[in-house]
């Protein structure tokens, strides 16, 4: 039974992790939608401030997902 509830935890975790990169893609995407659309500099400064936050958690959440499932 240990193996088979560790076989479920992993598969879970795995889930957990590949919905937290397309959850932080998204993101991305309409962060890049904000920038594309906007043209005042504070807004302007605002979206990459964003767009760089979630490059960087994405290239993290990234590299965690294939050190362990990949």
């Amino acid at each position: 039974m240990p193996k088979k509830r560790s076989r479920k935890k992993h598969r879970r975790d795995r889930g957990r992790a590949e919905e937290e990169i397309s959850a932080i893609r998204s993101s991305l995407g309409e962060a890049y939608m904000h920038f594309n659309n906007t043209s005042d500099s504070d807004a302007l400064d605002a979206c990459i401030f964003e767009i760089n936050a979630l490059r960087s958690r994405y290239n993290t959440a990234l590299k965690h997902y294939r050190d362990h499932y990949g």
